[in-house]
This record gives structure tokens, C-alpha cells and sequence, in this order.
């Protein structure tokens, strides 16, 4: 067995402990044990899973810049996701908020050059465009997203919970989408967007559940 083939056995483990830990997460109550035990296993092995998959996205017979981007998107969503939690937990003055302008700043700049690439891939017929295009216009929305709310004078209490849900949900949204297409390879351009739809339903629902007009300030 060579290297790029004992990665991806360790890269799938990962994945696969990670997806199913985040399928209970997620179907368990938010801010008991379990769900938090088992938020940590979703974290740590989608990070893990993600970055041993960058080096096999550039090992001859494995190159796919798509995967590539896909495990950078992961990171980044796991990331914000549970910093959004140290803006609930810990004294808002006492975050260095710099480390969230810098991942963001980051993402945009990738989510620019991943659309930049989908609109060179007009020039190929048989590029996989639109997903590029997607998730370019995707990550770059995401990351303004994240940037607008670093500004904010006053937020509400449970914002911070949500920023947490989306942010982890979207994670694990990536992370299937990347197993169907290259664990089943279903190839299809829907298998990449249906999952981000349906989960996104799910994801306001909850985000929803948490509003709350109460807003406290937040550090400038």
C-alpha cells in the first residue's frame, strides 16, 4: 500500500467517525454532554480528516482541487464554529478578535480565487463550473457574512449560539457532500448543492429557535 493510499484509509477513519458524531450532535439537545462530547469528536476529526486529505489532493493519480477546497472550507467553517462560542463564554473584551478577521480575510480571499476559477473553467466544456461558481460565491458570502458581524457594536444574547450552529452545520454539510461525491462517487453537480438546501432548512429552524431581541455589546 503506498502513502496517498494509507492517507486516505486515515482520511476516510476520520471522516467517517466525524459524520457520525455529527449526525448525533446535531439530533441531540443543544448544551447538554453529549452533544457537546460529541461536537468536540466532530471537530477535532473533521480538522484532522480535512487535513490529511490537502496533501492527497496534489499526490499524482489524486490531484482534485475541488476536494482541496472543499477540506479548506471545512476547516474554516469548524473554526469560526467554535470560536463563536468563546464570544458566549468567555468576556468579550478578553477575545482577540484579530484571529477572526484573519481567518475570514483568508476565506474570502480563496472563496475569490475558487469563483475566479469557476469562470476560467467556461473555457473547458467538461469543467465542473458551476460548483466552482457555488461554493465561490459561497464561501466569499459566508466569510462577509462573519466580517459584518466582527463590527457589530451590540448583539443579542443568543447570537453568538447561532453563528455556532451555522457554522458547525455548514461544516458538516461540506463534509457529506465531499462523501458522496468521492467515498459513493456520485458525480453529479446535485449531489454538492441538494444537501447544502436541505440542511440549510435545518439550520434556520434552529437558528430561528434561538433569536433573541435582547442585544449586549460587543467589544469595537
Amino acid at each position: 500500500m503506498d502513502l496517498a493510499s494509507v492517507l486516505i484509509v486515515i482520511h476516510a477513519s476520520f471522516g467517517g467517525v466525524g459524520l457520525l458524531s455529527g449526525v448525533v450532535s446535531m439530533a441531540s439537545k443543544k448544551g447538554k454532554r453529549l452533544h457537546k462530547s460529541l461536537g468536540k469528536v466532530f471537530s477535532y476529526s473533521m480538522v484532522l480528516s480535512s487535513l490529511i486529505s490537502i496533501p492527497v489532493c496534489f499526490m499524482p493519480g489524486h490531484e482534485n482541487m475541488f476536494l482541496f477546497s472543499i477540506a479548506i472550507f471545512t476547516i474554516y467553517l469548524v473554526l469560526t464554529g467554535q470560536r463563536a462560542l468563546l464570544f458566549k463564554l468567555k468576556n468579550i473584551n478578553n477575545i482577540s478578535i484579530w484571529k477572526d478577521w484573519l481567518l475570514s480575510g483568508i476565506m474570502l480571499c480563496f472563496g475569490t480565487c475558487l469563483f475566479l476559477e469557476g469562470c476560467f473553467k467556461f473555457l473547458y466544456p467538461n469543467g465542473p463550473t458551476i460548483l466552482f461558481l457555488f461554493f465561490g460565491v459561497l464561501s466569499s458570502f459566508l466569510s462577509l457574512q462573519d466580517m459584518k458581524f466582527y463590527t457589530k457594536k451590540k448583539v443579542s444574547p443568543t447570537e453568538f449560539v447561532q453563528r455556532h450552529i451555522g457554522q458547525m452545520s455548514g461544516a458538516f454539510i461540506a463534509s457529506f457532500t465531499a462523501f458522496l461525491s468521492a467515498g459513493l462517487q456520485l458525480k453529479h453537480w446535485l449531489v454538492w448543492i441538494l444537501p447544502t438546501v436541505f440542511i440549510s432548512i435545518w439550520i434556520t429552524y434552529w437558528i430561528r429557535k434561538y433569536q433573541s431581541p435582547k442585544p449586549k455589546p460587543m467589544k469595537s
